[in-house]
């Protein structure tokens, strides 16, 4: 059967929960499929662009949310940005992972603006790095038992000295760095999903990139408990002090992206030189009513 297109949407309301109204005509496994929820204590008007909905309230509202879902399954929330939506475009596992998503906020400049567009009132832009700030600047409750997946040995180190020193009891926080392709291991998938659930976790922090992390968590669903989870990718090695971010004026800017390629030119110039192009097309052939 032939892929539905995305479409760009009408403004909605949303209680906290983000449900996805996805038109890709791939079916979820039942473990993915989205479960009624109560309402939530309100976060405003969000937002329905490329078939999903987006919540447009402050990082810290945001994380609240997803915080008071019952613990039913993983409560995930994902950051979209230019390449999120190329992908999405393009992988099946991907939008899954993504209409199980508790919370999408709008990360990418583009996407912001685009939203500011058509609103045509201020649209706020919540990033990973805004997520995380939250929660190290005041833990909540949520972060007892913090389980941290990271890119490498020295970012766990980092990024786990900096949650025991945000206040997080030593003992609540575990790490761990999975192989290259981890996503696809079915084994190690498992026994990493064991760890998280083992650890009691109630906060998951995937800082290992799209779509891998999102499409994991998906995947390993109630294996992993019912953890608030914030796909966060880079952002924990910046919160971890280990890579910079860039100056604030080139994030308002929209050029951040720029300030990235040149401290990881090698592993960034396919995504934005090259797969980047296709998010154009899709913006133009996506055009709401």
């Amino acid at each position: 059967m032939p892929e539905a297109p995305y479409t760009l949407d009408r403004e909605v309301p949303l209680a906290g929960f983000a449900f996805a109204h996805e038109t890709d005509a791939t079916p979820a496994s039942p473990r993915s499929q989205a479960v009624d929820q109560p309402a939530v204590p309100p976060l405003g008007l969000g937002i329905r662009l490329f078939g999903q909905d987006f919540a447009t309230g402050a990082a810290d509202g945001i994380i609240a949310a997803a915080c008071a879902l019952p613990p039913l399954r993983p409560r995930l929330i994902v950051t979209a940005n230019v390449d999120h939506i190329v992908l999405l475009s393009q992988d099946p596992a991907f939008r899954q992972a993504y209409a199980g998503a508790a919370m999408r906020t709008l990360d990418g400049m583009p996407l912001v603006w685009l939203a500011r567009r058509r609103r045509h009132r201020p649209v706020a832009r919540v990033t990973g790095h805004d997520l995380l700030h939250a929660v190290l600047s005041a833990p909540p409750a949520q972060a007892a038992r913090v389980f941290l997946v990271c890119a490498d040995e020295r970012g766990a180190a980092a990024a786990r000295a900096r949650f025991v020193a945000s206040g997080v009891p030593a003992d609540g926080v575990a790490t761990a760095v999975p192989p290259f392709g981890f996503e696809d291991d079915r084994a190690y998938g498992q026994a990493l999903a064991e760890r998280v659930r083992a650890h009691g976790t109630t906060l998951l922090v995937m800082g290992v990139g799209a779509p891998k992390s999102e499409i994991w968590v998906d995947r390993q669903g109630l294996a992993l408990g019912a953890p608030v989870v914030l796909s966060v990718g880079e952002a924990l090695n910046v919160a971890a002090g280990l890579v910079p971010r860039a100056p604030v004026l080139m994030q308002r800017m929209g050029l951040e992206w720029s300030f990235r390629f040149l401290c990881a030119p090698r592993r960034l110039f396919r995504r934005y030189f090259l797969r980047s192009w296709r998010f154009v097309l899709i913006a133009a052939r996506e055009r709401g009513p």
